[in-house]
C-alpha cells in the first residue's frame, strides 16, 4: 500500500477498479494516463493552469485509488483548495460514463461527451471490460480537517453490464466518423440545437454508416442538402423524429456533428433531438 497524504485533510477522488481477475500492468497504467488526459483537457478548456493530479493512497486486491490536485511548493508538494476541483471533475467523469452506458429508453438522457473524452473513457474502463463480476467505482469523498476521518460526498458505480455497453456505444460513435468521409483530412464539430431540415427521407431506420438515402439542409451550417446519419445504437433517433410527424414537413432541432473535408461540411451525424415543429398543415 502506497498512503502519502491521506492523513491531511481535503477531497479525494476514489477509484475502484473492480475486474474479479489480476489486471495486466500495461492496460493498468493506460487506465490511468488516460484519466489524466481527460482531467487535462477539462481544465484547458478553462483557460486555468490546474494542479496536478497525483495518486495519494493506492490499495491491492480491487484497485482502489484516492486521487488529489496536488500544487509544488518550493520543491515539495501541498494539497490545492481541491473541493471544486475534485467536484467537477468527478461529475464529469460520471457524466461521460453514464452518457453511454445508459438504456437507449433512460431519462432524462445525459449528454454524450466530446469524441477525445468518450475514447479515454473506453481507454480508463478497459481494464474491466468483457470480465465477468467486474465493476467500476466513482467517490468524491472528504477528508475531515477536525479529526481526520474519510465520508464520502458522492458516489457512483457501474456494474459489468453497463461497462460493457458502454464500450459498445462508444466504438459505435467514433466509427461513425469515418463513414462519411468523402476525400482529403476530416475534421469533426458539433453544433447543439440548430434547425434540420429534411430534403429526402426513405423509410427505412436510420443509417449508422455506408449509403444513406437520408438527406438533409441545415441553414446555419450549409445551404445544400448533405448526407444524414444518426447515432442508433445509443438512442432510436430517426424513429423519434418520423414516427408521428413527415419529415419532409417538419422542423427539427437537433445537435449534430458536422463533418469536414478539405474546410466543407460533408455530412451530419445527429446525435440528439430537442424538438419537433410540425408543419401547421400536416
Amino acid at each position: 500500500m502506497v498512503d502519502l497524504v491521506s492523513r491531511q485533510e481535503g477531497d479525494r477522488i476514489v477509484v475502484e477498479l473492480n475486474p474479479g481477475q489480476p489486471i495486466e500492468l500495461g492496460d493498468l497504467s493506460q487506465s490511468f494516463a488516460a484519466l489524466a488526459r481527460m482531467y487535462g483537457r477539462h481544465y484547458r478548456q478553462q483557460g486555468d493552469d490546474a494542479p496536478k493530479l497525483y495518486v495519494t493512497k493506492l490499495e491491492t486486491g480491487s484497485v482502489i485509488m484516492e486521487i488529489t490536485p496536488l500544487i509544488v511548493i518550493l520543491g515539495g508538494l501541498a494539497v490545492a483548495d481541491s473541493s471544486i476541483i475534485v467536484a467537477d471533475f468527478t461529475n464529469r467523469l460520471w457524466r461521460g460514463i453514464k452518457a453511454f452506458s445508459a438504456s437507449p429508453h433512460d431519462i432524462p438522457r445525459v449528454e454524450p461527451p466530446s469524441f477525445d473524452d468518450a475514447r479515454d473513457i473506453k481507454e480508463f474502463a478497459k481494464p474491466l471490460l468483457g470480465k465477468n463480476g467486474a465493476s467500476l467505482g466513482i467517490k468524491h469523498a472528504r477528508y475531515e480537517k477536525t479529526n481526520g476521518e474519510k465520508r464520502t460526498v458522492v458516489e457512483y458505480t457501474f456494474d459489468e453490464n453497463e461497462l460493457n455497453r458502454a464500450a459498445i456505444n462508444i466504438d459505435n460513435m467514433v466509427d461513425l466518423t469515418p463513414s462519411i468521409m468523402i476525400g482529403g483530412s476530416p475534421s469533426e464539430k458539433i453544433v447543439k440545437e440548430v434547425m434540420l431540415f429534411f430534403d429526402q427521407a426513405n423509410r427505412g431506420p436510420g443509417k449508422e454508416k455506408g449509403r444513406t438515402g437520408d438527406k438533409a439542409i441545415v441553414p446555419a451550417i450549409h445551404d445544400k442538402p448533405l448526407p444524414v446519419y444518426f447515432r442508433e445504437s445509443h438512442q432510436s433517433l430517426k424513429e423519434q423524429m418520423t414516427r408521428d410527424n413527415h419529415p419532409l414537413k417538419s422542423t427539427f432541432v437537433v445537435d449534430v456533428y458536422v463533418q469536414h473535408v478539405d474546410g466543407e461540411p460533408k455530412g451530419y451525424i445527429i446525435t440528439d433531438v430537442h424538438k419537433v415543429i410540425p408543419d401547421e398543415e400536416t
